[in-house]
């Protein structure tokens, strides 16, 4: 059977647990602000995303070559 005193100090460490958790989120809203971006946008990067999956792109160091 667990104790009164370790069943207080395990809610202790869940409030505190909480509060981090809740200012990790508030610091992920300033530091990552969401963007909305256009269907547009959301059409090329699945576009490029499948080129790059399906090996469809070119090597940075070939490009630079040719220049």
């Amino acid at each position: 059977m667990i104790s009164g005193n370790v069943i207080k100090e395990l809610k202790e460490i869940n409030q505190k647990l909480e509060e981090i958790k809740r200012r990790i989120e508030e610091l992920e809203e300033i530091i990552l602000p969401s963007e909305k971006i256009t269907e547009e946008e959301k059409k090329e990067i699945r576009r490029l995303k499948e080129e790059s999956l399906k090996g469809e792109h070119f090597k940075w160091d070939e490009i630079k070559e040719g220049y």
